[in-house]
């Protein structure tokens, strides 16, 4: 514990001798994010010590196969992110409702005589999806178990999740209108693609599918405008993700306009709600954004270069040692 507390309080440092050992900027946005992650890589697999210490965090913290499966590690995860590039999370800040655009506005003529409004839900939803905010550049972080490897790149579990949990979002905004069915996860139409599609069918059928499509952009749009980092906790292999906040939205609005009438191809992405918060197909996500050509960013940090390094690991264990046999000493 000692140790890991010494080694977490160094993370920026071993974040910013990166940075200047490779001559790169500090990540601060898109550009220099993808940069840095690339650099990562890069430093993991040439054996830079700097890129050894934040790979050992990655691995014994996130995504070793004794720490993967615990719900914690995507609130760690967000920590050492936070101190890699010099932020803590936002969920450590105050966060108020953001304002309010004209084209989201106008929705709350639909809420005549309700005690709520689609511009305040929606504001609600949009208030608490950034996990970091560097400088301007706000980013969603998402941990998901992917396929477990070994030391040697076998899969030796190949059970993973393929749902990401993208916060709430108000179905009662979305639909409002456009259905009389009193809605909710589970039984409620919404807990399944098998439960939507059927809904989406009907709404189809009255005549008000145009709408909905026009509310699900207007709607995505606002909520979910920051960029998504997705880390899959992977063993050995941790791949890692970068969709961009207009490649997410546009995948989202042209799910809806496929050969099959929209529905189908809409409901593979668009997966199911729980409690409020919505869930999306992981899978069916990049299959959408790779046949549009959409930007998106993939790299995989190969931790098993890590334990490779017999210098580096050889100097871990003694330090280990050393700080056992200290606290024998005391005790």
């Amino acid at each position: 514990m000692i140790l890991d507390k010494v080694l977490f309080d160094k993370l920026h440092s071993f974040s910013e001798n990166i940075c200047h050992e490779f001559n790169i900027k500090e990540p601060k946005d898109r550009k220099s994010l993808i940069k840095y992650l690339d650099t990562l890589k890069k430093g993991i697999d040439i054996g830079e010590i700097n890129s050894l210490f934040i790979g050992l965090m990655m691995y014994e913290f996130v995504s070793s196969k004794e720490t993967r499966d615990r719900h914690t590690t995507a609130r760690i995860f967000e920590d050492i992110f936070g101190e890699l590039v010099g932020e803590k999370a936002t969920d450590t800040k105050s966060r108020n409702n953001p304002i309010t655009p004209e084209y989201i506005k106008k929705y709350d003529t639909l809420c005549l005589k309700k005690d709520w409004n689609v511009s305040h839900d929606l504001s609600s939803n949009k208030r608490e999806k950034a996990d970091h905010k560097i400088n301007n550049y706000e980013l969603s972080i998402k941990t998901l178990k992917g396929k477990l490897y070994d030391k040697t790149g076998t899969i030796i579990d190949t059970d993973f999740n393929d749902e990401i949990n993208i916060g709430s979002l108000s179905h009662r905004a979305l639909f409002i209108g456009l259905t009389n069915q009193m809605l909710s996860d589970r039984k409620g139409g919404l807990g399944s693609p098998r439960q939507t599609i059927p809904l989406l069918t009907s709404i189809k059928r009255d005549g008000y599918f145009e709408e909905f499509k026009k509310r699900i952009n207007d709607y995505v749009k606002y909520v979910y405008s920051d960029d998504i980092l997705i880390v899959y906790k992977s063993g050995y292999k941790m791949k890692i993700t970068l969709i961009p906040a207009d490649s997410f939205v546009k995948a989202i609005t042209k799910s809806l306009e496929d050969e099959n009438g929209g529905i189908n191809g809409f409901t593979k992405i668009w997966y199911r709600w729980e409690n409020n918060n919505l869930r999306i197909r992981y899978t069916a996500l990049i299959d959408m954004i790779k046949k549009l050509n959409l930007d998106y960013f993939d790299t995989v940090l190969n931790l098993e270069q890590v334990f490779e390094n017999k210098k580096f690991i050889n100097n871990i264990d003694i330090i280990v040692k050393l700080l056992d046999e200290k606290i024998e000493d005391l005790i």
